[in-house]
């Protein structure tokens, strides 16, 4: 696994002088849903690093590794997110992010529940996001859970993400 996340972070960042690398900074909510009920919600932040790579005139992608704090609760992400241009200055945006899990409620339930318990939080992401100068950017996104935390046969846990924030390119 270290080495698939090697080799990510290699393709990722690999011929940087050639593209733009950036940070990103903003507001995030995690919405946590157990065993199917009504959606609880903390409120925290993110921050990242993300590069853009231009696969087309009207498709680009956009590899970002970030981190968010909500309260007790933390996820370290790898996300690829293609974004479809409308225009020079919006765009549409969809992709898997690949997050880890941590903090203090994460290390209570993986103690408690143990192997019936992944820390792994696999989303897919949609959004849009809006240039509003050559380096200044804002994004908003929704980030899906497609697996569960809880790996065992009664109820589930998962963990979606809505996200807005602010990029400055390099």
């Amino acid at each position: 696994m270290k080495k698939f996340f090697l080799l990510l972070f290699v393709l990722t960042f690999y011929n940087v002088n050639a593209q733009k690398i950036g940070v990103l900074a903003g507001f995030t909510s995690q919405m946590f849903d157990v065993d199917g009920a009504d959606s609880e919600s903390e409120s925290g932040f993110h921050l990242g690093v993300f590069t853009n790579f231009d696969l087309s005139e009207k498709i680009g992608l956009q590899p970002e590794v970030t981190y968010s704090s909500v309260e007790d609760f933390s996820m370290i992400s790898i996300n690829g997110i293609f974004k479809y241009h409308l225009s020079e200055d919006f765009n549409l945006q969809l992709g898997p992010k690949i997050g880890f899990a941590g903090g203090d409620i994460v290390d209570a339930l993986d103690e408690l529940l143990g192997d019936d318990f992944t820390k792994l939080n696999l989303q897919l992401a949609i959004g849009l996001g809006y240039n509003f100068s050559d380096n200044l950017m804002a994004q908003a996104r929704y980030g899906l859970q497609l697996n569960d935390h809880f790996t065992g046969d009664d109820g589930g846990i998962k963990v979606n993400t809505l996200s807005i924030g602010l990029g400055y390119k390099f």
